[in-house]
């Protein structure tokens, strides 16, 4: 099945925190959107046919504000990777990362050789590692969620768009 056609850009959609958010979310996305462990954990576990598309990674300047990531006004250097989670040829989610240089020069630059590996394996590896700035968005009938997470100290951000195809599988 081909990858779905939309802008994975988190800094193009509305966010909110969940209290705030007006659209009533169906039942079927709430598992999704307010999943507390590894997505990829539960993915895998609904899937014997895992697999991870990388779509692009960049490096790209941003001076739009991203909750607990940057300013308004403030330029920001960020690692941007976005990437299609499947099973078997079909996306289920769509996924993009946002790393901030800081995080990177400090420590994270791991992250931007994981190729086809899934971030949550590296992440949920780590009992330390923290989340929070939970915001939900919908648009053009997709559910997404994003949230900043902590790993080693230094932020990341981390949204997931839920796709159609998920929930029928589900």
């Amino acid at each position: 099945m081909d990858t779905p056609i939309f802008n994975l850009d988190t800094r193009y959609h509305q966010w909110q925190v969940p209290a705030a958010f007006q659209t009533p979310i169906p039942e079927e996305y709430r598992h999704w959107l307010f999943l507390p462990g590894s997505l990829t954990k539960a993915l895998k576990q609904r899937s014997d046919s895992f697999s991870v598309q990388v779509l692009k990674e960049e490096c790209l300047v941003n001076t739009q504000p991203l909750l607990g990531i940057s300013e308004q006004g403030q330029e920001t250097t960020l690692f941007s990777r976005k990437v299609a989670l499947k099973h078997h040829q079909t996306p289920w989610v769509m996924a993009h990362t946002l790393i901030p240089e800081s995080s990177l020069q400090q420590g994270l630059d791991q992250l931007t050789h994981l190729n086809e590996r899934p971030l949550g394996e590296l992440l949920f590896a780590d009992p330390k590692v923290k989340k929070d700035n939970n915001e939900i968005t919908f648009f053009d009938n997709i559910w997404g969620r994003r949230s900043r997470y902590w790993l080693q100290g230094l932020p990341l951000m981390v949204t997931e768009y839920f796709l159609p195809e998920l929930i029928k599988q589900a």
